[in-house]
């Protein structure tokens, strides 16, 4: 399997998990996040970045432009 095959592979797993388990923004999210980061080996901005991009597509996903009712 080619290396992006299994990055999008990842991205779907992780986008997944955050749909079935939700996300909680307590006050120790970026510390979460921080220990997560150092746990698999990346930067804290880099898992910040990450993190962001899915909060705010699950966010416009969720609560996005909603087709007009019908009459």
């Amino acid at each position: 399997m080619k290396e992006q095959r299994r990055g999008e592979i990842a991205v779907m797993c992780v986008r997944q998990k955050f749909m079935e388990n939700g996300i909680r923004l307590s006050s120790n999210f970026r510390r979460e996040v921080g220990n997560a980061a150092k746990q698999i080996g990346i930067s804290i901005e880099e898992a910040m970045e990450f993190t962001e991009g899915f909060v705010r597509e699950l966010v416009e996903e969720t609560f996005g432009d909603k087709p007009a009712k019908q009459n």
